[in-house]
């Protein structure tokens, strides 16, 4: 428990305990045996009230208070602050919120709000909003307890109200910088980029702290200008060299930038700092990989703890890359050591297959994992897999169905098994099987999300939409749902500030994801936001590692509307060497550039 709770409760004990002492004093408890006759006599309080004076009360002169019905504002504030310590040291919410008309009633100062406000926003509680609203009411100038509500709101999902009462008490406070700050922050999370640039911009030189040039450099990368945000991280970093979050920032956005030796450098100043070690050095690994430099990725790794799981993500980074030979010595090297578990014979599997194309020895690998080993399914779904590769989907669907029976737990199978018939075009019998296993696992969004999909390769638009929307209704933080209804309302030209709504939703919920960058910025066009939605096309085309034709092919149109016309060569040119479906349909609107 914190020490200060500790302090205040023993000095509340003890000022209890010399009011105790005191009050036996002024009642005649050390009177001796006359007065201690005299109450055990007595058959209710009255006697005892009409009990006389005794020679030691009246010789030490003490005051003889009278009986009160209410408590005095001092132990109206005691009592309050008692209630609140009991609860946070109980780590009793509803006692907590129990309190608050007590808390009211004695005018508790902002610092008791505050203590117990910031308890409720650690454990995430949707009432520290209504806790924090109570004490705006007796204290609605405290800059703290603004910005806390502030907070609160953002991380309960009402992020304009948030917005709402940082500009209400801006125009009480207009020279709070704090005030300034949460606002820009807030505009930042809500996407109004352009707004919180504004106002940091407007911050003079002599109150621009580390934080300010932060939180500009924050929006101007929401703006799609992540060149422009960079001297301002530079900025934050000189006057604070230790501001993590700036030097993460500013690495990633020269990696996005593919200024990658720079980013590098960024990279191991945060490996000095000893910040995420774990994840710096991933990083700096996929960096090298994207260097063409597998041997300084291996030193990078050998950096790291010398764990399973982390040589086994570096083998895997490996693989994805192509570089075979160096991570066949990783996983060699595991083998020699002892260190050889499934997940080794797995990815030496997979690593055989894709180097030497020869299916036997990749099997034979996997014939290696007991059939009593909890990796037994998996490794059943992976041989399913190379099976696939190598054209041999029959024996594939085989094991599939043998899968189901065996891990009747596992949904795993019956979405491979529909993956496989969806490759065959077979789209009446995938579609069974997913139907199968959604009403086999009712709660399984994965499951619904492949029943949709399916629907809409198959041509069945309306039957899609009605999954999805049923599905973002039943799981309203399901990313993929909401990204599937917004991006078709949009497409469809209908409800467009829902699908906009429902595309924001799903941005912060798996925020830098391309495909939903891509949607958002779709809604914003199709809603005459232009200006954003460039931005965010633009930003989605820097995410766009995985090659997806659709997102340069929304850059030219919302380039070309706009009047970019070379950009708008450029997402056409980009669209086409990645060879989409609809190539002359590009191919005709970059002739008419």
């Amino acid at each position: 428990m914190p020490k200060t709770h500790t302090r205040f409760a023993l000095f509340c004990a003890v000022l209890l305990m010399l009011s105790a002492s005191l009050s036996l004093l002024g009642c005649g408890g050390c009177a001796g045996t006359q007065n201690r006759e005299e109450t055990r006599h007595a058959s209710d309080g009255a006697a005892l009230e009409a009990a006389p004076l005794s020679a030691a009360s009246q010789d030490t002169g003490l005051p003889i208070l009278p009986v009160q019905e209410a408590l005095s504002t001092r132990a109206s504030d005691t009592y309050s602050y008692l209630l609140v310590m009991q609860a946070l040291l109980h780590d009793d919410e509803t006692a907590l919120l129990d309190a608050i008309p007590h808390l009211a009633a004695a005018k508790t100062p902002p610092q008791g709000w505050l203590e117990a406000g910031v308890w409720l926003m650690g454990r995430k509680s949707p009432s520290s909003v209504i806790f924090l609203e109570q004490a705006l009411r007796l204290w609605p100038d405290d800059v703290s307890l603004n910005l806390l509500l502030a907070e609160a709101l953002v991380e309960h999902g009402k992020a304009e109200r948030g917005v709402s009462l940082m500009r209400d008490f801006l125009q009480r406070r207009p020279d709070s910088l704090d005030a300034r700050l949460e606002l820009s922050l807030l505009l930042v999370k809500t996407r109004q980029f352009e707004e919180a640039r504004s106002i940091l911009s407007a911050i003079k030189s002599k109150e621009r702290s580390p934080l300010v040039e932060y939180y500009q450099a924050r929006a101007l990368i929401g703006m799609g200008r992540q060149r422009e945000s960079i001297p301002h991280l530079r900025a934050a970093l000189k006057e604070m060299p230790d501001f993590v979050d700036a030097r993460a920032e500013l690495a990633y956005v020269l990696e996005q930038l593919d200024r990658l030796d720079e980013a590098r450098a960024a990279y191991e100043e945060l490996l000095r700092q000893d910040v995420s070690r774990h994840d710096v050095l991933l990083r700096l690994i996929s960096l090298s990989l994207r260097l063409k430099q597998p041997a300084k990725a291996l030193r990078y790794m050998e950096q790291g703890p010398d764990s399973e799981p982390f040589r086994l993500t570096v083998a895997s980074m490996l693989i994805e890359s192509r570089h075979f030979t160096e991570a066949e010595k990783i996983l060699r090297q595991m083998e020699d050591r002892g260190q050889a578990g499934d997940d080794v014979h797995m990815l030496l599997a997979e690593l055989t297959w894709r180097q030497r194309r020869t299916l036997p020895q990749a099997l034979a690998w996997l014939d290696r994992i007991a059939p009593e080993s909890k990796n037994q399914a998996r490794s059943r779904l992976l041989r399913t897999q190379l099976l696939i590769e190598a054209g041999q989907e029959d024996n594939a669907r085989r094991i599939l169905q043998q899968g189901q029976a065996d891990f009747g737990h596992m949904p795993d199978f019956f979405e491979f098994e529909a993956r496989l018939l969806a490759g065959q075009r077979k789209w009446d019998d995938a579609i069974a099987v997913a139907r199968k296993a959604c009403s086999q696992w009712p709660d399984n969004g994965d499951m619904f999300f492949l029943l949709g999909s399916l629907l809409d390769e198959k041509g069945d638009k309306a039957g899609a939409m009605q999954i999805m929307e049923d599905l973002a209704k039943r799981q309203p933080d399901n990313h993929q749902a909401l990204n599937y209804v917004g991006y078709t309302l949009a497409e469809q030209g209908r409800e467009l500030e829902r699908a906009l709504q429902l595309l924001i939703r799903a941005n912060d919920l798996a925020p830098n994801q391309a495909y939903i960058v891509d949607s958002l910025a779709w809604a914003l066009f199709r809603l005459d936001r232009t200006e954003e939605a460039f931005r965010e096309i633009s930003r989605a085309a820097s995410l766009n590692e995985q090659g997806d034709p659709t997102i340069w092919e929304h850059y030219g149109d919302i380039a070309r509307s706009l009047g970019r016309l070379d950009e708008a060569r450029k997402g056409y040119s980009k669209a086409l060497e990645l060879k989409p479906a609809n190539a002359d349909s590009i191919r005709q609107r970059l002739s008419e550039l």
